[in-house]
């Protein structure tokens, strides 16, 4: 049981995951979808429901694994950015930026001897941090390296209080730890989401005559490729690309799903060409349903992020009795 509990939250993120893999299934490999069928009902016939639990778990924790380690750097890469017109253009709403911003509002709890531990003399101080970028998706250029050290210095503090706070044990830190899971499940839970959605986006364009359906993954490819080329010009090769790996990867299962899934002309009662779905009938609800559920998942990522933070920066004031 100790084991299930500390791989609970892995195992949510991984069942999450499942719907996207049925819609992989469907989409990509709808010949052999009826063997999932036979599959199901093998492993019935079998009467060994120890060891298809022991096989499900299996599979729900090696996916949440991997899942939560891609969601984790989709929702903290920065890579994804652009420069115009002398001002950076970035996604404001990432782990570090959320970070940063919590740190700058709440610097006056921020001990100023932890930061000037991490810093040379007169290099960053607490009292003169200009804090008005910090989450915003907009910076002038002049203000960039400021905000990228606000987040370095936040994120140095940040887990030096964390790390201090766990050395103090579970029961001191249970409220910190319910935050990271609660964070955890709702960052996976938003990544699957998105993937869903992605799949049904494509699956739904797919039933358009339009050319413009073709557009479609340009929506994927063109963020893909400049966050790759960022990845690759700043970033060191010890740092998987994981948010361009799944923009490119989702980029070319579009293409592949609009070109298999053409939709069929048949001429209606007056003559008049209909559209029809080459392969199974999409409803728009599936695309609907899939983004309320991703971005309802995301702002509750959102929201405990900054109450983690701020629990943090409190729980570690308060333990470490610094009252002043």
């Amino acid at each position: 049981m100790p084991a299930l509990s500390i791989a609970f939250d892995t195992i949510i993120v991984g069942a999450l995951a499942l719907p996207w893999v049925l819609l992989v299934i469907h989409l990509f490999f709808s010949d052999n979808e009826g063997r999932i069928g036979k599959l199901v009902k093998w492993v019935k016939e079998q009467q060994q429901p120890a060891l298809a639990g022991v096989l499900l778990f299996a599979m729900t924790y090696s996916l949440g694994s991997a899942v939560s380690r891609i969601a984790q750097d989709f929702l903290d890469d920065d890579d994804l950015h652009v420069e115009l017109n002398g001002h950076l253009f970035r996604v404001g709403v990432t782990e570090a930026s959320i970070r940063a911003d919590v740190y700058c509002r709440e610097q006056r709890l921020v001990p100023q001897t932890l930061v000037d531990s991490l810093t040379q003399p007169d290099e960053f101080s607490t009292k003169d941090l200009k804090c008005q970028y910090t989450g915003k998706w907009v910076v002038p250029q002049p203000y960039v390296f400021l905000n990228d050290a606000q987040s370095d210095m936040a994120a140095q503090v940040f887990h030096i209080q964390e790390g201090a706070l766990l050395l103090k044990g579970t029961d001191p830190n249970e409220r910190l730890r319910q935050f990271h899971d609660q964070i955890m499940v709702l960052r996976g839970a938003g990544f699957d989401g998105w993937v869903a959605f992605s799949l049904c986006l494509f699956w739904w364009s797919a039933t358009f005559h339009s050319r413009l359906r073709w557009a479609v993954p340009l929506l994927y490819l063109v963020p893909g490729s400049i966050a790759l080329y960022h990845h690759i010009l700043e970033r060191a090769v010890s740092q998987p690309p994981y948010m361009e790996f799944t923009w490119l990867i989702l980029a070319a299962a579009g293409w592949y799903v609009l070109k298999q899934r053409r939709p069929k002309k048949k001429r209606g009662a007056q003559g008049t060409p209909a559209a029809q779905d080459g392969q199974g009938k999409f409803r728009f609800v599936y695309l609907a349903l899939s983004a309320f559920l991703t971005v309802t998942a995301v702002l509750g990522w959102w929201s405990t992020e900054r109450l983690y933070d701020q629990q943090v920066i409190y729980s570690y004031r308060a333990l470490s009795g610094d009252s002043k």
